[in-house]
């Protein structure tokens, strides 16, 4: 046991945590030789679960196996006809936490949000147009540079973070805006608006917080060492950079409209005058 002891020790020297990051969690990737990516997308998943989770990882090949290896081969193996971890893989238990990361917003693409009128008249004059738009909202799960949309992050996402954009955000509703222009049409001339709205994205960067950490070099029963820590590194919070969430909708001005800005377009009337 002491030379167990000593080799939990010796982790934490050679190993001190690096810049906290979201929750104060620590980034594991480039750190393990296995890819962290795509093993924090499988233990935290984008369902939202934060119940307690069982894993066991390879440190030499990284294969990844849930709760169901426990005291099954190659994962556990008989020592003096009791089971015990099997050198090369470790144990982590936990839970996963959704801590926002990072939040910026962009402004989004024109659209046309009008009717069309057309002045076929060779005198410009005003018309009223009529203007819609809802809010939008979409989500996406990026693992090591892929990324995908990802139905089921909806019906989490909003309720995990976005307290912080209660005011600013339009994740989970849609929000409606209906309203009518007057606007000055040329002679011979097509009109309409368009509107460019201000994006927010909010990422989250799933996190793992470690309860118990366990690993055995030996193979023996005696060697076995149970830490609360990530690989006895003195840090319990660990997160993958590459393993990201985001949750991208409107801008909400604190009027509860969305922020964008308008212009009005328009071009030479073409069968409309006809």
């Amino acid at each position: 046991m002491a030379t167990a002891l000593l080799t939990a020790a010796s982790a934490v020297a050679l190993a001190q945590p690096a810049q906290a990051g979201p929750g104060g969690a620590v980034n594991i990737r480039g750190q393990e030789s296995w890819d962290t990516d795509a093993m924090m997308s499988r233990v935290c998943g984008t369902g939202g679960d934060t119940g307690y989770q069982d894993w066991y990882v390879n440190t030499g090949t990284g294969e990844l196996r849930d709760s169901s290896s426990w005291r099954e081969e190659p994962v556990w193996h008989k020592d003096d006809g009791k089971w015990t971890l099997q050198p090369g893989w470790e144990r982590f238990e936990g839970h996963c936490e959704y801590p926002v990361a990072s939040s910026w917003t962009y402004r989004d693409s024109w659209r046309p949000i009008s009717e069309t009128r057309t002045n076929c008249t060779d005198s410009g004059y005003s018309l009223e147009l009529a203007r819609d738009y809802s809010t939008t909202t979409s989500y996406s799960h990026t693992v090591g540079g892929s990324t995908s949309a990802e139905a089921s992050i909806g019906s989490w996402f909003g309720a995990s973070v976005e307290a912080s954009y209660s005011y600013s955000w339009a994740v989970e509703r849609s929000v409606g805006v209906s309203d009518n222009d007057v606007i000055e049409i040329g002679p011979q001339k097509t009109a309409w608006i368009e509107a460019s709205p201000t994006k927010r994205v909010v990422r989250v960067n799933p996190v793992f917080k470690v309860e118990s950490y366990t690993w055995n070099s030996t193979g023996k029963r005696e060697d076995v060492v149970v830490v609360d820590s990530w690989r006895g590194r003195g840090y319990d919070r660990v997160y993958s950079y590459g393993n990201y969430i985001d949750g991208i909708a409107d801008e909400l001005k604190k009027d509860g409209t969305p922020q964008m800005t308008f212009r009005k377009k328009d071009r030479p009337s073409r069968t409309e005058c006809d």
